[in-house]
């Protein structure tokens, strides 16, 4: 067992290594980490220097000044998340841009890394070492990992707000647990069906320190923004109430972006709704298997039926795979079953990876990666039973 276990280890390793050397250097080459670093940089720039994070003219002056033809000058864009992103982002503010390119590109690498290798540690065995350099070798050559720093966006704070707050709730340690869990609202529209489904255990089991937290950290947030800029909260309202139509007028990787690409209808932007008849079926299983396995199924159906999303958020899926290479490096599947899931998660990355590589891709085109990846874990699930039936069938014959 050990040797075949090391023999496809070591193989995986160099394919995801090929993958890491040829496609990741010249995607990243292509946007040094600027382009949606800059939203967010102009922003907490204004903020740090006393400027309106929200105001469309100063966002457009800022960044035509730092990087000069690189913006629409008729349009500046803006930062739509919850302002308290922008708080956590305020010492990018205080740097130059460029060093800021610098400093988010490593500290993205890091949050990745980190959660990729908390999730490993939860997952696996500690002591499988070559396992864990796969995983985090494969989480850098990810496709959408490799999209998320390649335009400088904040994906990465997303997947380690989840992990390390679903951690904690696995754990107990419910305080840290809701302020960890903030992080996962920077996008809401990525997690709105896993954040529900917290919600809901939260009150049934009477949780009550996890909102605590939550709530709290929220309101501490908004305090500093207040002492900062007082006149945040009507800035943002009309930053908001004047992008009304942003929803519907994006290139959305979601079922809903690519129904409107190819028919014109808005009706299924909205289609995450159809996940509400299914709580009482995916909340339970958070006491049968635990919250790493119920975060990977709940987002492994949400994302691709999100209102509107862009193909770097998916790296917030890295966490099924990463489970999946536990699986396979664990012998929870037979040998044909881990060599059929490691070829489809290999040939699905580098589809993925051939497609970032085409200029002018819409990110409709990429609403197939979530659901590839839902069935890829949906046959390693269904295959690791039935392996961990036949063991057990099998234990039972030796002893009768």
């Amino acid at each position: 067992m050990a040797p075949r276990k090391a023999s496809i280890g070591r193989l995986m390793l160099l394919i995801v290594l090929v993958f890491a050397l040829v496609f990741m250097p010249s995607h990243l080459r292509t946007s040094a980490g600027e382009a949606d670093l800059l939203v967010y940089w102009s922003a907490s720039r204004l903020l740090a220097t006393g400027g309106n994070p929200f105001d469309q003219t100063q966002l457009q002056t800022l960044q035509n000044l730092t990087r000069p033809g690189s913006v629409n000058p008729l349009q500046g864009w803006a930062a739509w998340n919850p302002p308290w992103l922008l708080l956590v982002l305020l010492p990018l503010g205080l740097l130059p841009f460029d060093w800021a390119v610098r400093v988010w590109g490593l500290c993205s690498v890091g949050l990745i890394l980190a959660a990729c290798a908390w999730t490993w540690r939860w997952v696996a065995d500690p002591a499988d070492r070559l396992g864990l350099v796969i995983v985090l070798v494969s989480a850098l050559a990810f496709g959408q990992t490799v999209s998320c720093l390649a335009v400088g966006q904040i994906g990465a704070l997303l997947l380690f707000g989840l992990v390390l707050g679903l951690w904690c709730l696995q754990t107990g340690h419910d305080h840290c647990a809701g302020i960890a869990l903030l992080l996962t609202t920077i996008k809401p529209h990525m997690t709105y069906f896993l954040l529900w489904l917290v919600l809901l255990w939260v009150i049934r089991r009477r949780r009550w320190k996890v909102a605590v937290g939550l709530l709290g950290s929220a309101l501490a947030c908004m305090l500093v923004l207040w002492l900062i800029f007082p006149g945040w909260l009507s800035a943002y309202v009309r930053l908001l109430s004047g992008h009304t139509n942003v929803v519907f007028g994006i290139s959305a990787a979601t079922i809903g972006g690519l129904a409107y690409a190819l028919w014109g209808t808005h009706v299924l932007r909205f289609a995450g709704v159809l996940l509400l008849p299914l709580t009482g079926v995916v909340l339970p299983l958070v006491d049968s298997l635990g919250w790493l396995t119920t975060m990977n199924i709940a987002l492994l159906m949400s994302v691709p039926l999100a209102p509107y999303g862009f193909n770097y958020d998916q790296v917030v899926l890295l966490p099924s795979i990463v489970q999946m290479i536990a699986w396979m490096r664990g012998g929870e599947l037979t040998r044909n079953w881990t060599w059929g899931i490691a070829s489809g998660l290999l040939l699905m990355n580098a589809v993925l990876l051939r497609m970032l590589t085409l200029r002018f891709l819409y990110d409709h085109w990429l609403a197939w990666v979530p659901l590839v990846l839902a069935a890829l874990y949906a046959l390693a699930w269904k295959q690791r039973h039935l392996a961990t039936g036949q063991r057990a069938l099998a234990v039972q014959e030796q002893g009768e």
